[in-house]
């Protein structure tokens, strides 16, 4: 059995369509197709119940994706091995939204100079998403917001970047109209990680006001706050800048910041992680 099959029916499966995994993997949708039905006669079942726009596992399939997952790590980590200088193989890296901005096209540059022949694989999502994937084994490292909780063993943290918490209002509003009794707010989500700590400390701040919605993502918040629509409390983040916007303290007691980190495991050791650290580290 071809683990490259069940690496696209694991994509089909993480992003719901067949088309969605044909993009991530760089194959044509008739590609991927052609793979699972390879699979399906293989293992004589079906492994998909497809609809014009979407892929949903069936019972059978259900029941093969621990072993499968698994079967495609161990095959990894075996070409892993086979590689003397370890920058060949898979490299599956999570980040928050505002790291892929900031921080991960350095990361890309440096893999294509340095490690051309290994296969980069970046998946977006929230830190507690990342984090459980990195637990999980479907990761090998994860850009997120430091953890509010103390790490297993099996994991460590290191620091990329420390942000300041600040206040922003639209920057093309007169002094007048941008009082905070009149604009409301727009709340970073305060079941994510960043979002909890703001809302911890500058809840007094936020909760005088009217809160207009709250969601987590930090770009479409800045955007929303510079087209007027209201104002909000967040991360200082490289892409956030004062052309349209007015950036001011966060009113927080003390000094209040976020904490982007690297997670990733610490055995077995990884070269690629290593090199995608350092270049992290040098982009921060």
């Amino acid at each position: 059995m071809d683990t490259r099959f069940l690496q696209s029916l694991l994509a089909v499966v993480d992003t719901g369509s067949i088309a969605a995994a044909a993009r991530l993997q760089g194959l044509t949708a008739a590609a991927v197709s052609q793979r699972i039905r390879v699979l399906e006669a293989e293992l004589d079942c079906e492994l998909l119940n497809r609809s014009a726009h979407a892929a949903v596992p069936t019972e059978a399939c259900l029941r093969l994706l621990s072993p499968a997952r698994k079967l495609v790590r161990d095959a990894a980590r075996l070409s892993a091995e086979a590689d003397p200088d370890g920058l060949r193989g898979p490299f599956r890296l999570g980040a928050v939204s505002t790291a892929l901005h900031e921080s991960v096209p350095a990361l890309i540059r440096t893999f294509r100079e340095k490690a051309p022949n290994a296969e980069l694989t970046i998946r977006p999502g929230t830190s507690l998403s990342l984090y459980e994937g990195l637990l999980a084994g479907d990761l090998n490292a994860a850009i997120t917001v430091e953890p509010p909780f103390a790490l297993p063993k099996g994991i460590v943290s290191e620091l990329l970047v420390t942000q300041a918490i600040v206040h922003i209002s639209p920057g093309d509003l007169s002094r007048q109209d941008t009082r905070e009794n009149a604009l409301p707010w727009i709340v970073y989500d305060r079941t994510s990680w960043g979002g909890r700590l703001i809302w911890e400390a500058c809840h007094a701040r936020i909760a005088g006001g009217h809160i207009l919605c709250e969601l987590d993502a930090l770009e479409t918040i800045a955007l929303l706050v510079a087209q007027g629509v209201g104002q909000a409390i967040v991360p200082h983040w490289r892409g956030l800048t004062e052309s349209r916007l007015r950036i001011g303290p966060s009113g927080a007691a003390g000094t209040l910041s976020r904490k982007l980190v690297f997670l990733r495991k610490n055995a077995p050791a990884s070269v690629l992680g290593d090199l995608a650290l350092a270049a992290l580290r040098q982009e921060a």
